[in-house]
């Protein structure tokens, strides 16, 4: 009994892995959810993919921001100047033939009005040109994060849905269980009265039910334990009913151990391995963007301004003066020393390159280790499950006729009682194994998911 508790508190502590889809049908309230449709609902709803999902439009705009720094840019501006004090400058006594004196002048009028426009236009810079090229790789790296992402909830909405129905499962065994004792004690009793039996039969039988009983209540606690954990991967309210439409014999009657087996695996295609290589991308481009520091930035640009001074506040009259200033010039900025700063940066970037490189390797070797782990881990949790299943069928065929037996008065209670914790063990280890075998078989699906 207590083995079986530890193995049912273990299903629920396993972090879930593998998402959903829903085939959501709404009836009283209650949506009901197969595994693909649980998969395909959390895809929609999970909260982290929604959040990704920006970022691959923030990565989208960041392409548009990146390309209009090289397009025309227009500002203007408006300034206004009220002189409370006219500014005032000395003159030399020279200018009127008092020289070695000096005579203050204001310069200026009181009232300022100007406003200027200024168009420029970026013609050539390499820093831009390489920056541009990098926004456009960090797009499509979003994007493959956002399917590793969409991957990984697959897998964890499972592993959820997964747990709901091994305890949903192991309720069922435990209801029937009950409900098969309860007829067993009341032929006991009967059997006790009329002196076939001893007290201590009847008492056996009843220590069962009461274990049985305490077994139910944890089984049912962390039954919703299961369900509130399957609704947060796939992005539902804890107070929305769910109901679960696959179950587990269907689940793995899907489970074909040849075709998993035999499916090719290509690092190359591994969504890992294509994340490094736009790393990879985006590092070099940051170590050209470095490069291109030396050369030189040049641009065009054009300003018109007009500006007005008056005495009195008058800016509106039409007779009254405005004077103009238009400029069109090219500019051109030149890097000539910075005491090997943008070397040092080139050299910086050209290490990190090699380090992504170097990871590349790392990684290469990782996957094809974790491909065949993976696999051998599969086949071996199928055999166990096949070897499980048998053991099974053979304990409870051996608990029933002990059971026969017992009510035939050719048998004794603590048999009975021994026969079904044996029972009891079978279960759970089958149980155990259904869970390892699909766990197996997602990792194994994930693995080449990820490389398609």
């Amino acid at each position: 009994m207590k083995k079986l508790l530890i193995l049912i508190l273990l299903f629920i502590t396993i972090t879930p892995t593998k998402a959903g889809a829903q085939d959501t049908d709404t009836i009283r309230g209650v949506m009901k959810f197969s595994l693909d449709g649980a998969r395909q609902y959390a895809r929609e709803h999970n909260y982290d993919i929604i959040n990704s999902m920006k970022d691959v439009e923030i990565a989208r705009k960041k392409v548009n921001e990146t390309t209009a720094i090289g397009l025309p840019q227009i500002d203007g501006s408006i300034g206004y100047n009220d002189y409370i004090d006219i500014p005032t400058m000395l003159i030399p006594g020279e200018f009127v033939g008092e020289p070695g004196t000096y005579f203050p002048v204001k310069f200026g009028l009181k009232y300022n009005l100007s406003f200027s426009a200024t168009v420029s236009q970026l013609i050539f810079s390499g820093e831009y040109i390489v920056g541009l090229q990098a926004t456009r790789i960090f797009v499509g790296f979003s994007q493959k994060q956002y399917d590793k992402m969409v991957i990984e909830l697959e897998q964890k909405v499972a592993e959820s849905y997964y747990l709901v129905l091994i305890a949903e499962r192991n309720k069922e065994i435990i209801d029937s269980t009950l409900f098969s004792l309860r007829d067993i004690r009341d032929a006991t009793v009967a059997m006790y009265e009329n002196g076939f039996l001893e007290d201590t039969d009847v008492d056996q039988i009843n220590l069962l039910i009461s274990d049985l009983q305490a077994t139910l209540i944890n089984i049912t606690n962390n039954m919703q334990i299961s369900r509130n954990l399957l609704k947060f991967q796939i992005g539902l309210k804890l107070d929305n009913e769910i109901e679960l439409t696959d179950n587990l014999d269907e689940l793995l009657g899907t489970v074909d151990q040849q075709v998993l087996l035999d499916m090719p695996f290509d690092y190359r295609k591994n969504i890992n391995y294509v994340i490094l290589k736009n790393q990879e991308e985006l590092a070099h481009l940051n170590m050209k963007r470095y490069k291109s520091q030396y050369l030189p930035r040049l641009y065009a640009f054009m300003s018109f301004q007009e500006n007005a001074q008056r005495p009195a506040w008058n800016f509106f009259e039409p007779n009254e003066q405005w004077f103009k200033t238009t400029v069109l010039g090219v500019q051109m900025d030149i890097p000539l020393f910075q005491s090997g700063g943008r070397s040092s940066r080139v050299a910086q970037s050209k290490i990190k390159l090699e380090q992504i490189q170097v990871m590349d390797d790392k990684l290469k070797s990782g996957l094809e280790i974790q491909i065949s782990t993976v696999r051998n881990n599969f086949l071996n949790a199928w055999k166990v499950y096949q070897n499980r299943k048998e053991g099974l069928d053979l304990s409870l065929n051996i608990y029933e006729k002990t059971r026969e037996k017992l009510l035939e008065g050719v048998s004794s209670s603590i048999e009975l009682q021994q026969n079904y914790n044996q029972y009891l063990n079978s279960e759970g280890d089958y149980v155990i194994s259904m869970l390892e075998l699909l766990k197996n078989k997602l990792e194994l699906e994930k693995l080449l998911t990820e490389s398609k």
